[in-house]
């Protein structure tokens, strides 16, 4: 009985070890990633000289999305609010991905053919942030003065 006993207890610790993997799950690529989800714009954060302000949207804004579902084509639909309307924008076009040498960026081309390039800042399930250099500016003391804005989104529930 106190070998079974023994046996039993051994073949559990030894399951046990050799079940815990650092990482069970299945790799998934940052490409794949983007294209599981529709993503819908929950903030815009505006960084100049790494201040950054949190414009929390509208109610309106926040209704804007990005569809990377089909492997070469994307689908915006944006919202604004002009006039106290809410008032909707699509535009849909190709894009690439590019994540060669780190650089992680997100090109769109508009069906009018204008080119949109953004640096992917952050790339998970649960966002998905897009950053655009605004404006660099030079003042005459020579101090450079960077804007950006990243674009948050999250997936659609």
């Amino acid at each position: 009985m106190k070998n079974i006993f023994k046996l039993f207890f051994l073949t559990i610790s030894i399951l046990t070890i050799f079940s815990c993997k650092e990482d069970d799950s299945f790799a998934i690529s940052q490409d794949q990633l983007l294209r599981a989800h529709k993503w819908q714009l929950k903030e815009i954060r505006i960084a100049v000289n790494n201040v950054t302000t949190v414009d929390k949207l509208v109610d309106c804004e926040r209704q804007s999305t990005l569809d990377f579902t089909d492997i070469e084509r994307f689908y915006s639909v944006a919202y604004k609010t002009v006039d106290n309307n809410c008032v909707q924008t699509q535009t849909d076009g190709t894009y690439v991905y590019n994540a060669a040498n780190k650089k992680r960026e997100l090109q769109l081309k508009m069906a009018d053919d204008t080119v949109k390039t953004y640096y992917m800042n952050q790339l998970d399930p649960y966002y998905l942030i897009l950053q655009d250099t605004i404006k660099v500016e030079t003042d005459e003391a020579g101090q450079t003065t960077t804007t950006l804005q990243l674009n948050v989104y999250q997936p659609v529930k």
